[in-house]
């Protein structure tokens, strides 16, 4: 089990019990205490466990952790998310550009505006990102797409592998969704490989683009990709309230909000 599969284990084993000794743990996952107790630090500062003597408790939070599917992902708000993907496509890409593309539906939704261009770059972590920008590739439009491990719910390659590819690349903008945003946590999502890879994919670029449907605001998943101060734009729908809306420009980032 990969340190972050673990880690994440560890959280639903807590979540479930309510809370467990170091002992407990240790025999669970058959690792070290030593080993539980850096996991058990790391969840701390992330106000996910309280540490207590000789273990942890779980801390209560309306989080939520339940990730839909590709399918279900694609057909929530299907006509904003295809706004955005093409706003997204006609706005921010520029000949002879390389990008990174997730795997998010809306994302994955700009391939479709993509032929516009003559020679792009396309770097990926998505099984549906690859298939779909797949019929544009020529001489000059080339897709790249890393290995890993394949998470089959999300259709994307995590793990250590995945994030090594990324660092290797020097994109001009990486293009990312999530599944919820909270002015206090930023844009989260409910797997900590999957944000691990798109925090390597942030890193690799020089401009953050984030796609998110309005009626993500509001909502918190279970870890965090970035803050908005570690974006550079976001482009919604007018479906954002003025409060967010407000709190968003104060925050530095590029509001771009597109109308139906």
């Amino acid at each position: 089990m990969l340190p972050l599969q673990r880690k994440q284990a560890l959280l639903d084993y807590l979540a479930q019990s309510g809370a467990a000794t170091m002992k407990q743990l240790s025999e669970h996952f058959g690792v070290s205490e030593m080993t539980i107790r850096r996991d058990l630090n790391a969840l701390e500062q992330e106000n996910r466990v309280q540490r207590s003597h000789g273990g942890a408790v779980y801390l209560q939070h309306e989080v939520s952790k339940d990730e839909p599917n590709a399918a279900a992902k694609s057909r929530r708000n299907r006509e904003i998310k295809n706004r955005l993907a093409a706003y997204a496509a006609e706005r921010f890409v520029r000949d002879g550009e390389v990008l990174i593309l997730e795997n998010g539906t809306t994302v994955s939704g700009m391939t479709a505006y993509l032929g516009a261009y003559a020679e792009l770059t396309v770097l990926t972590n998505g099984l549906d990102t690859a298939s779909l920008f797949r019929p544009l590739v020529t001489e000059r439009r080339t897709l790249i797409s890393c290995g890993g491990m394949l998470r089959d719910v999300s259709g994307t390659f995590v793990g250590p592998v995945a994030e090594e590819f990324f660092a290797r690349y020097h994109a001009d903008t990486v293009f990312l969704s999530a599944l919820g945003y909270t002015h206090e946590d930023g844009f989260t999502d409910p797997n900590l490989l999957d944000t691990q890879v798109k925090k390597a994919m942030i890193r690799a670029a020089g401009k953050v683009v984030l796609l998110l449907d309005a009626s993500k605001i509001g909502n918190r998943s279970f870890t965090t990709i970035a803050h908005a101060a570690e974006v550079d734009i976001v482009v919604t729908d007018s479906g954002i309230r003025a409060e967010d809306k407000e709190k968003l420009e104060n925050s530095g980032v590029e509001l771009h909000i597109v109308s139906g």
